[in-house]
């Protein structure tokens, strides 16, 4: 069984396991980092949409104020799972009949591991609607 030292070199069993075993981290590592990217990219897709749709709310109601505004998102958010969104408003003098709103939403979504630094992404969408009247 242990009479030949060349037979150690040569035997082979087990060499996959330890490849695995040396490159598993990094593979994990690079799931990890796939699924806490696209669950961002949902965040960001999902503040978008509650900006557009408070837009509409917005051109509905042309009398909706700052705070009226973010209350419409943060409810939407929180229904997601979302927080400490910022909506903003600023609009336009009117020109051609129309006065434009520009909606802003600024969000954070962190990216927390054990072990690493806590990451923001941080992102920033626009919306512009014209309102009418008013």
């Amino acid at each position: 069984m242990f009479g030949n030292a060349g037979s150690f070199r040569a035997d082979r069993s087990g060499g996959a396991a330890l490849e695995f075993a040396l490159i598993a981290p990094f593979l994990i590592m690079l799931l990890f980092g796939i699924f806490a990217f696209g669950w961002s990219m949902n965040s960001a897709s999902s503040v978008r949409y509650t900006l557009e749709a408070s837009a509409r709310s917005l051109q509905l109601n042309n009398t909706l104020t700052q705070a009226d505004i973010q209350a419409i998102a943060t409810q939407k958010l929180l229904a997601l799972g979302l927080k400490n969104v910022n909506v903003t408003i600023a609009t336009d003098p009117a020109t051609g009949g129309f006065r434009m709103a520009h909606l802003t939403a600024a969000y954070a979504f962190v990216i927390d591991f054990p072990y690493f630094n806590a990451y923001p992404i941080n992102y920033t969408t626009t919306v512009t609607v014209p309102l009418v009247g008013g």
